[in-house]
């Protein structure tokens, strides 16, 4: 570790750097210290002062919930900080980002007792003891970036993503929270800085080697943790060019990553939501320290916050894309982060469609801490309150560069919702095995749905909830589309994409096309049909002689019909309910499965795989129709469920349900609803 006077500019002591930081963090909190925030938020939200302070409490007894767990555990006291106590490197990483930290310098701002901030502060010397960082560089000059590339060192304590989120989430708040006390004296603030300027050294050296692209969410923690800590310290030597540095590189990064569409490159709806607060960190610290943010990554960035909303299930979950989770709660953050740079509470208003006042409150919880005006948010919360907004964006959203489809019936909460997509190859491994896979809500509820995540473990689960056996997709022999290697690692993809995305009065539909079988060829279609039910018509084309298909359609419930004379699977909720309808070719069976909603959190589901065995040689398709009622709703039956194919390779299709017969053609990529 080097001495404090090698990491502050010449001429400046520990003293001055003390005298500035006071003076700046009092012109921050413009008259109103965190204490005082703190108390405002007691009076104007009573219960995110209680939820916070009992979170303080429980980690001021030690107990936080990480990877590995779903339940609070003891993390030691000291806190065991090597100690991987669940097999899981997500564990250690999570432990050393600090986040049980923060909860305490809130709880201490809220209560005034001084018991949190004490024990935070044992905590911090405790760490700076017992986690030294590993070698930058080695005898030649080099950056050893494997020393922060992963768990193989050091348990990942100085991984580059950990060093980052530290710099931007945690150890910033012990200087905002504390400032006016006794415990920010010069003795700790030498310590604190010159470990700061160990982990700025990190930041500068090593991100730009494992992203050179500036693709990877990680990247974005990276550079706030690194612009975070040169904007609050100029008196380091280094910080104006680290500050230019991180300045250019998130720049960079949300061209990058986001796309004209305004969706995250990784195509996962929880990273989404999680880029869109990192993408809007540089806006807050501009305001402060008042640097220049461009105007397009602005426009781009308020392209996020529409993603957002698409991606919103009308249940108020995310579609659980990829790594993605379903709990409720992901629209709000993203409008609370449109708010918190732009000062826009149109979409908190929309929001409120989705979910209760108390949701809307838990989100903005979040983020309350960096809220200047505390006022406002409480006129903004009530307002949404007393008078909710549906969103005025269209019912389609084609993200062509994600290859992504998000349609919807209407903006309610009972809209029949469908997102697609056909992205092969993959941008990274955060995706799952799901070429031509779709998430269907209807009537409040999920009820084909994608598995979300559950894990980052290499194991058996990981591979589950990742395979395409688990999806809402086809399968030719029951093979993976492409090698499962490990948990972050895939073997080669084929060619995949959405060709086509179309609407009528009656018709909504998307159709995608990929070739991970080959020589066999996959197109699929999804279409809701007269705002009532979803059609899924799956062509095969150069099929080898004596194949088998199988036609997966994941359940969100643990308890199902089947009628294998009437081709027929139906869930058994009280909730809302879905019929899935096949046509004579297939035969379905029951697989048990299960749904994430979080980490290390799943419930019992049901695939419904209706199978075809000893196909013939060439070209095949196959007709499924998804019908979907409210709860305490019969289902109608669809019957008489027929198809060709046409000497010029139309597929024509026909059925009847409801007291109606429908005949719909597909020519190439168009479908046509002939009656």
């Amino acid at each position: 570790m080097k001495h404090i006077t090698e990491v502050l500019k010449d001429g400046l002591s520990v003293h001055d750097v003390l005298v500035n930081l006071k003076e700046r963090e009092k012109k921050f909190q413009q008259g109103m210290s965190f204490m005082q925030h703190g108390d405002t938020i007691h009076r104007l939200f009573p219960d995110i002062y209680k939820v916070q302070v009992e979170q303080g409490e429980s980690c001021f007894n030690g107990m936080a919930v990480l990877p590995g767990s779903a339940s609070p555990h003891f993390i030691g006291n000291p806190v065991k900080w090597h100690e991987n106590l669940f097999n899981d490197a997500e564990y250690t990483y999570f432990l050393n980002r600090m986040d049980h930290w923060r909860s305490m310098l809130e709880t201490y701002s809220l209560t005034g007792d001084d018991k949190y901030a004490g024990k935070v502060i044992e905590e911090f010397y405790h760490w700076i003891e017992v986690c030294p960082r590993q070698p930058l560089y080695d005898e030649t000059g080099n950056v050893i970036v494997e020393n922060f590339g992963g768990c193989g060192c050091n348990q990942g304590i100085w991984r580059s993503l950990e060093t980052g989120i530290r710099m931007y989430r945690t150890w910033p708040y012990i200087i905002h929270h504390l400032i006016d006390t006794s415990y920010i004296d010069e003795d700790f603030l030498e310590t604190y800085l010159t470990s700061v300027y160990q982990h700025a050294e990190v930041l500068y050296a090593v991100p730009p080697i494992l992203w050179p692209n500036a693709d990877h969410n990680h990247y974005l923690m990276e550079n706030n943790g690194l612009l975070y800590l040169s904007c609050m310290f100029p008196e380091f030597r280094d910080s104006e060019m680290w500050k230019q540095h991180a300045v250019h590189e998130l720049e960079r990064s949300i061209f990058a990553q986001v796309t004209s569409g305004g969706g995250q490159i990784e195509g996962c709806p929880s990273y989404h939501n999680g880029c869109l607060y990192w993408f809007v960190l540089p806006i807050l610290l501009s305001k402060k320290y008042h640097f220049t943010v461009s105007d397009e990554y602005r426009k781009r960035l308020k392209r996020m916050v529409e993603y957002s909303v698409h991606a919103t299930c009308p249940s108020g979950g995310n579609c659980p894309w990829g790594d993605s989770n379903t709990f409720t709660g992901t629209f709000s953050w993203g409008a609370f982060c449109h708010y918190l740079a732009f000062g826009d509470s149109s979409y908190i208003a929309q929001a409120r469609t989705y979910y209760s006042y108390e949701e809307l409150e838990k989100a903005a919880s979040k983020y309350i801490w960096e809220v200047d005006d505390l006022y406002d948010l409480h006129r903004a919360l009530n307002n949404a309150k007393e008078s909710p907004s549906l969103p005025v964006l269209p019912t389609i959203s084609w993200q062509k560069d994600l290859k992504q489809v998000f349609m919807r019936t209407n903006w309610s909460q009972n809209a029949l919702s469908l997102m697609f997509a056909c992205r092969t190859p993959i941008q990274n491994a955060h995706a799952h095995m799901d070429p031509a896979g779709f998430d269907f809500t209807a009537y409040g509820f999920p009820l084909l749905t994608d598995p979300a995540i559950f894990c980052f473990r290499d194991d058996e689960d990981r591979k589950k909830f990742k395979s395409i056996h688990w999806h809402n997709c086809l399968t030719l022999n029951h093979q993976d589309p492409w090698k499962y290697i490990s948990s972050w690692n895939y073997g080669p993809q084929q060619p995949g994409d959405i060709l086509s995305v179309s609407s009528t009065d009656r018709l909504m539909y998307a159709v995608g096309e990929h070739l991970n079988y080959t020589p066999a060829i996959h197109k699929r279609v999804v279409s809701l049909v007269d705002k009532q039910f979803l059609l899924i018509l799956d062509l095969l084309d150069e099929v080898v002689p004596d194949s088998s298909v199988q036609i997966n359609f994941h359940i969100d419930c643990p308890t199902v019909m089947v009628d294998s004379e009437h081709r027929l699977v139906r869930s058994l909720s009280n909730e809302a309910n879905i019929g899935i309808f096949s046509d004579g070719q297939t035969v379905p069976s029951l697989i048990p499965a299960r749904r994430s909603t979080r980490d290390d959190v799943a419930h019992d589901t049901i695939i419904a795989r209706f199978e075809a065995e000893h196909l013939a040689e060439g070209r095949h398709g196959f007709v499924s129709v998804a019908y979907p009622v409210p709860a305490g709703s019969p289902l109608p039956e669809v019957t008489s469920i027929s198809k060709e194919f046409q000497a010029d390779g139309t597929f024509l299709v026909s059925f009847r349900t409801d007291g109606h017969d429908y005949r719909l053609s597909l020519h190439q990529n168009e479908l046509t609803l002939l009656l």
